[in-house]
């Protein structure tokens, strides 16, 4: 494995050093494509000879290889030398980045002054991700306050002392909302980190407290995550709408019907039932999302400012959010993508970055190319030792009778390790690897340790892989128990041999 030169998180580009005043009236108020029409429309470089196209688009011509996974939460130092881990930890190793989302907390327990709650790990444990061959992680997620603030800053100082660049936490919004960057011998490595959270459900208001808040002159500046902010509208009939309205009337009058204006043409109809939006809709029971305008505009102006400053960027999101009410929560498996994440994906690809990596449900989504850029919509879980970290009380046996536990359902125990390969600064080929958590069929005490999956396990996850991406239509062949995506030289996603 080529390992970092250097790592250079304290030099972060912090977007009050580049660009003062970064989420201004106007770029709010303009659509977030705008990235990308701007680089279409300049035409020429600049007086230093640059354009803002050549500035945004991947650098480094020599081959690269990231491979990605998704969540770890290891509760103790992880070590092997099972065969099965040792293929998959060697991808890692062997690849110019390794990327993976991060959820455990970093303590040392002997003097920690926080609380002790969550996925809180030893400080040790971190040199074990390390050498798993991961240099690169996102640290924005729902157990980043887990040992609240002192827990976030113990475990980025930590990834700082072993070299692992890590994004989407800091001292203020301004530096967590930054990007942070890896050295490799082929280039310079940037990451953009942020965790959704939505106004209703469990993964929302819950975690106001872990948000970082912006700095300015003197005043704010608390530390926390980059958390990008909702709004959810519950998918309802419009005769289902119209009896909300009716029923809203009735008991807080007729001005609070009044208060929800008539829809613009083209705009869906939504209607504020005491706390909650509903919209009008023909999948009733559905979920939709809707990003806050500033968190979205000044997300995407990191994206821009942080890929001037390197030669390729990752672009990632913890999004615990589903598309359905009735697959809310841990034991709920939804493999469709909710309809925000594809939004945010492609502009943050048009923005500059060269991929976007999604994880949080625990379960596996699609993969989609777009403008020769690979978007992986749930990578699922990685290490996933969740009874070792959080017990499991009167359920510790519960398999025993043939029921899961909560988060042990089929679809949580198997992932994907992803290989993703550039040639001339190009996408050529992504390759996925299926990954076995055990669930029910390992004793517990090797549940959630991921192996390379058997040929019966690989074949089935494949063939999930694809359902699960025809709707973006990716074409994934399946060879030698391996997923290929094929990519021609115009970025095109093309059938295997």
């Amino acid at each position: 494995m080529q390992k970092p030169l250097a790592r250079v998180r304290q030099n972060r580009i912090s977007l009050r050093m580049v660009v003062p005043g970064i989420v201004a009236v106007a770029l709010i108020a303009a659509a977030a494509s705008a990235w990308a029409q701007a680089a279409a429309n300049q035409s020429g470089p600049n007086a230093a000879g640059r354009t803002l196209q050549g500035e945004t688009a991947m650098k480094i011509t020599a081959p690269f290889n990231v491979t990605a996974v998704g969540d770890i939460i290891e509760p103790q130092p992880l070590y092997s030398s099972d065969p099965r881990f040792v293929e998959l930890t060697d991808r890692i190793r062997k690849a110019d980045v390794g990327f993976a989302n991060f959820e455990s907390t970093l303590v040392n327990f002997r003097n920690f002054q926080g609380g002790i709650a969550g996925t809180e790990a030893p400080l040790e444990v971190g040199a074990a991700v390390k050498a798993m061959g991961v240099s690169i992680v996102n640290h924005a997620n729902n157990h980043t306050f887990d040992g609240g603030v002192f827990g976030m800053t113990s475990t980025d100082l930590e990834l700082d002392r072993l070299g692992i660049a890590h994004a989407g936490t800091g001292k203020n919004l301004q530096e967590a909302r930054a990007a942070a960057f890896q050295e490799t011998p082929k280039g310079r490595v940037g990451l953009i980190g942020m965790y959704s959270t939505d106004d209703v459900s469990n993964y929302g208001p819950n975690y106001q407290k872990a948000e970082a808040t912006e700095w300015n002159g003197k005043t704010g500046g608390a530390p926390g995550e980059n958390v990008l902010h909702l709004t959810t509208y519950h998918i309802v009939s419009p005769e289902q709408l119209a009896t909300l309205k009716s029923l809203s009337e009735q008991v807080l009058g007729p001005a609070r019907v009044a208060a929800s204006a008539t829809p613009a043409e083209g705009a869906p109809d939504r209607f504020k039932f005491f706390d909650e939006w509903y919209q009008a809709g023909s999948n009733p029971g559905a979920l939709s999302y809707e990003m806050n305008k500033r968190d979205e505009a000044a997300t995407l102006t990191s994206i821009r400012d942080g890929k001037l400053m390197c030669d390729f960027m990752i672009a990632t999101i913890h999004a615990h959010q589903t598309t359905s009410y009735r697959s809310q929560g841990v034991g709920g498996a939804d493999h469709n993508v909710a309809d925000f994440l594809v939004k945010l994906a492609h502009e943050s690809l048009d923005a500059g970055a060269d991929m976007f990596v999604t994880h949080g449900v625990h379960v596996l989504h699609g993969i989609e190319i777009y403008k020769g850029k690979p978007i992986f919509y749930g990578l699922s879980n990685f290490v996933f030792q969740f009874p070792l970290q959080f017990g499991m009380g009167g359920e510790a046996m519960a398999t025993e009778k043939g029921a899961p536990t909560g988060l042990e359902i089929d679809a949580s125990q198997e992932g994907i390790l992803t290989t993703t390969r550039y040639e001339n600064g190009k996408l050529a080929e992504v390759r996925i690897y299926p990954v076995d958590l055990g669930g029910r069929r390992r004793p517990m005490s090797q549940l959630g340790i991921p192996m390379a999956a058997g040929p019966e396990d690989a074949q089935r996850i494949l063939k999930e892989m694809q359902e699960f991406s025809k709707p973006f239509g990716t074409i994934i062949s399946i060879e030698n128990n391996v997923g290929v995506i094929h990519v021609n030289a115009d970025g095109q996603n093309v059938a295997g041999k």
